[in-house]
């Protein structure tokens, strides 16, 4: 019995080989971000400067589009350098551990916003100067930062 040659992008679950896993992810990933862009044509209206909106929008999600369609069809078995158990790695054990500190902060962090708020009875007009979307984008954002540098911090505390 031959072994498969293992190739460092593997090949697709379905037997493709890596060839046509690439020129799906990346063929896919276009076509993803042409439908995005035919949405904001669809929706939007006579703008200034609206051709570029569109190139920038179609091009900066053309790759990670691509990318999560690798994901997808991939098969991690046949990557060459690929872990077998992805949760016996060091890594999971780091990601796991910030991702805990992280929920815990936001506990503590939205636990004692919303005492605070509570206790003051501040009563907040969204409509005037800060969107709900823009408090909640920056949560996400405080989240992320959160925690890339418990990440940063595990990685230092075992390495």
């Amino acid at each position: 019995m031959t072994e498969i040659q293992k190739s460092a992008w593997g090949r697709m679950r379905s037997g493709g080989n890596t060839r046509t896993l690439l020129l799906l992810s990346f063929g896919g990933g276009l076509a993803a971000a042409a439908l995005g862009v035919a949405a904001l044509v669809a929706a939007a209206g006579p703008e200034e400067r609206f051709l570029a909106t569109l190139l920038a929008f179609g091009f900066s999600f053309w790759l990670p589009f691509s990318a999560l369609l690798w994901v997808l069809l991939v098969d991690r078995g046949t990557m060459r350098d690929a872990p077998r158990n992805v949760e016996d790695s060091v890594e999971y054990r780091w990601s796991e551990r910030a991702s805990a500190g992280v929920f815990r902060d936001m506990l503590v962090l939205l636990g004692a916003g919303a005492a605070v708020l509570s206790v003051l009875e501040v009563a907040i007009d969204l409509t005037l100067r800060w969107p709900l979307h823009l408090v909640l984008a920056g949560l996400v954002v405080l989240a992320m930062v959160d925690f890339g540098i418990r990440m940063q911090l595990s990685k230092r505390a075992e390495g």
